[in-house]
């Protein structure tokens, strides 16, 4: 009986396994043509990607407000403007002397004014006609002293026969600021400012210059 179990159950476990066998053949048939043609598609849809674009540090636009050019526009745009002084009358006094030629009476010729000729009261203040560095600072042999500035736009101003000077070379100072006084004896009243201007290096005429923008 025992044999007999034991040979029925070896051709059972063998038309199992058949079973089985058949199965995961039909199974393979079926479905490995699916599986391969899937891998087939996913090979080709990753062959015709496009590359990755690769950026260079010249194509890299720099961050707005971090790049050289942004720092020094804002800089610049930091930075105030200067704004344009009118010239303004160095002494109070009265005009005895125009600019240009006249005719001197005394040497009966004619000579040349390169300056506004003020008379002033003496110790009348002299004062900056503009802002500015002063640049000289002289004495004259008849004892009156000499003080010349450099403006902005390439203007420069002096004033002549000053009695006493408040100013050293390289200050700078402001439009209006006292330069010295006058009162060296050059005439009848105690003492007469010449007043020059010069613009780019050309003698100009102080009265057609106070009041302008520079």
């Amino acid at each position: 009986m025992r044999l007999l179990f034991l040979k029925n159950y070896r051709k059972v476990l063998s038309a199992v396994w058949a079973v089985c066998f058949a199965l995961g053949f039909v199974a393979g048939v079926w479905i490995g043509p699916s599986i391969a043609t899937r891998m087939a598609n996913r090979r080709t849809a990753h062959d015709q990607a496009p590359p990755a674009d690769t950026v260079s540090s010249a194509d890299v636009e720099p961050v707005q407000g971090f790049s050289a050019e942004s720092r020094q526009t804002q800089e610049a745009s930091d930075t105030p403007e200067r704004q344009p002084e009118i010239m303004i009358m160095p002494a109070k006094g009265r005009t005895v002397g125009a600019y240009g030629w006249y005719r001197d009476s005394a040497m009966d010729d004619w000579r040349f004014r390169d300056g506004l000729d003020i008379e002033c009261v003496p110790g009348t203040s002299v004062a900056a006609a503009l802002s500015g560095s002063v640049t000289e600072v002289s004495r004259a042999r008849d004892g009156g002293y000499s003080v010349s500035l450099k403006h902005a736009g390439d203007v420069n101003t002096a004033y002549v026969n000053l009695r006493a000077v408040w100013v050293d070379v390289g200050q700078q100072v402001a439009a209006g600021k006292p330069l010295g006084d006058i009162g060296a004896a050059t005439s009848a009243s105690g003492g007469v400012l010449r007043f020059m201007v010069e613009c780019d290096g050309q003698s100009k005429d102080p009265a057609v210059c106070l009041g302008q923008r520079f």
